[in-house]
């Protein structure tokens, strides 16, 4: 699932995507995206196994108004559905751009 994240945030048109850190960032919109750490899982007979991960997009944008956050928001749902959340919305004064910080967790199959 988190690949079809990936490939469904790069194929949003006029949005560059990378994992995890970009060396250089753009200077339009831009996004990156990254797997955190494991949800609690079952633990038993001394074995921890994740049932989920969770992970984050962070979501550079020009303005307030953005069709690109609407896009962004769209893949989430129709990936993750409900296990998707806008964690956080400010703005960035090194980039002077709003962030969006977007978290999901998806399941371990």
């Amino acid at each position: 699932m988190y690949d079809e994240i990936v490939a469904a945030l790069k194929a949003i048109p006029g949005l560059p995507v990378k994992e995890y850190e970009w060396e250089t960032r753009p200077a339009g919109n831009h996004a990156t995206v990254q797997i955190d750490f494991g949800a609690d899982g079952d633990q038993g007979d001394d074995h921890h196994q994740d049932q989920a991960f969770e992970g984050s997009v962070d979501l550079f944008t020009k303005g307030m108004a953005s069709t690109v956050a609407a896009q962004v928001e769209a893949v989430l749902e129709s990936i993750c559905g409900a296990a998707w959340e806008l964690n956080t919305q400010e703005y960035d004064r090194e980039t002077k751009k709003i962030h969006r910080e977007y978290t999901f967790q998806i399941e371990v199959l």
